[in-house]
């Protein structure tokens, strides 16, 4: 399977966007699995406490970002559909995991006030179940064989998952100048994270939609006449 100039891109583009969040994730399983033998990343006593929603959500959510850039490609939807159907399920299930430990995470870990303000903890909550909605409906719709719809549903729950790699790439720049981000900085890091990557989702759908055929009307054929058929 060969892919188009414009495929590369996009595998690149959001392999270098899952890059930062990915490597974080891999090297908190590994602390995670090894325990006090390796000790990387800066400890939070409440991931220690109770680790298994951070290992069943990075264990799904890395494997999400990654794999679902195939599911973008048209290459590989037109070459391999039974690929991008079985792909699609087990993606649609990792995503659904990720959400739900996540929201768990969000609910129940006591996250100190400066790592999550009352606003963000709404926005996290918003963003999860959004997500769920979009996996839902994403679903239903590929029951219906909606394709452009599955595909605007699936685009949408894409950019909320990604949205911790927008978070790092205007994260990363705030902390080499200040130092560290925490408090109202790190509510709108967050927060611009997940907003500009539904915008630009909004704009891939829209530009995207402009010429689905399963968008456009049904032309309806007149029923000829007894005497045109004479």
């Amino acid at each position: 399977m060969r892919l188009q100039r414009s495929e590369w891109i996009v595998v690149i583009s959001l392999l270098l966007l899952s890059f930062i969040p990915c490597v974080g994730g891999t090297i908190r399983l590994i602390e995670l699995s090894l325990g006090a033998s390796f000790q990387f990343l800066p400890q939070k006593p409440m991931i220690s406490a109770a680790p298994t929603p951070v290992l069943v959500h990075l264990a799904t959510a890395i494997p999400y970002c990654v794999l679902g850039i195939a599911q973008f490609l048209p290459s590989v939807r037109q070459q391999h559909p039974k690929l991008h159907r079985v792909l699609g399920r087990g993606l649609a299930l990792a995503g659904v995991a990720s959400v739900l430990s996540g929201l768990w995470m969000t609910q129940f870990y006591a996250y100190p006030a400066e790592d999550q303000s009352n606003l963000l903890y709404a926005v996290r909550l918003s963003v999860g179940f959004s997500m769920l909605g979009c996996f839902y409906l994403g679903v239903t719709h590929a029951m219906k064989k909606c394709i452009w719809q599955h595909r605007a549903w699936m685009i949408r729950a894409y950019a909320l998952g990604q949205g911790a790699g927008t978070q790092s790439l205007i994260g990363i720049p705030w902390v080499l100048v200040t130092g560290e981000i925490t408090g109202s900085p790190r509510d709108f890091v967050m927060t611009a994270g997940w907003v500009i990557n539904i915008l630009v989702a909004e704009g891939i759908i829209r530009k995207m939609g402009r010429n689905a055929p399963d968008r456009e009307p049904v032309q309806l054929r007149p029923m000829p006449s007894k005497m045109t058929e004479l």
